[in-house]
């Protein structure tokens, strides 16, 4: 399945009850997110972005990824972004490597995206790739993503899959889940809706994305019968639209 389907308006619990454990206002919820969840087994995760901003003006928050030795990796997802779009600004708070990345050739800006700043240009995707559990607040960065918007752009997120199978090994392993120190929160596909919600964004859709062969895919859709889908993916995918 492709980004961008046609999907249900999304609920807001708050105007089916003042309670957050109303089962009515949690079951709304639940058939929601069953109808927007998108499952890819024939992509990568990188595949599946690159086909978001492909020749689409995009804005690329949190594109360092730690480090200045991502740069030169294939796999670097900035790099692969700027190749795709039509047009790329990238975002980050590290200036000595925005600096770098900006010697390089790429266009990156030093800004706080948790903050009120405008940089002054209207984007057809944000794209917010393992930024949101590293933040102090997550609704403030979806409200810079939104501003940043053009009419009926779209903002994608990654962030890990906190009930995956690959998480759930370090836990078995360690007794509790040793993973990057940074991290300060999961986002859980109820939590991305509320955060959404807050920053004035309605959850789209959420995706599921990883490459099967078709013999692994096989036995992947008989287990899928026992246990949960989202066990085998190890990241989430949240897809935002501008609440109508």
């Amino acid at each position: 399945m492709t980004p961008e389907h046609g999907a249900p308006a999304a609920p807001d619990w708050t105007r089916l009850s003042d309670d957050p454990n109303n089962r009515d206002a949690q079951r709304a919820v639940q058939r929601y997110l069953g109808s927007v969840r998108q499952v890819h087994t024939d992509s990568g995760l990188l595949e599946f972005i690159e086909q978001c901003v492909a020749q689409r003006s995009v804005l690329d928050i949190g594109v360092v990824s730690h480090s200045a030795r991502y740069f030169d990796q294939p796999d670097w997802r900035h790099g692969r972004i700027a190749r795709r779009a039509r047009r790329c600004v990238g975002i980050d708070i590290l200036a000595p490597l925005v600096a770098e990345l900006n010697q390089r050739g790429f266009h990156v800006l030093c800004v706080d995206a948790t903050s009120g700043a405008d940089i002054g240009e209207r984007f057809e995707r944000v794209f917010i790739g393992d930024v949101l559990e590293h933040v102090d607040d997550a609704v403030a960065l979806l409200r810079f993503a939104a501003r940043h918007l053009e009419a009926g752009g779209r903002v994608y997120a990654t962030t890990p899959n906190p009930f995956s199978r690959k998480f759930w090994r370090r836990f078995r392993r360690d007794g509790t889940a040793i993973v990057n120190l940074d991290h300060v929160a999961w986002i859980t596909p109820t939590q991305a809706m509320e955060i959404g919600r807050r920053a004035g964004l309605a959850l789209s859709a959420y995706h599921l994305i990883k490459r099967f062969s078709p013999l692994r895919l096989l036995l992947k859709r008989l287990a899928w019968r026992f246990a949960p889908l989202e066990y085998s993916f190890p990241d989430f995918v949240y897809e935002f639209s501008v609440r109508g």
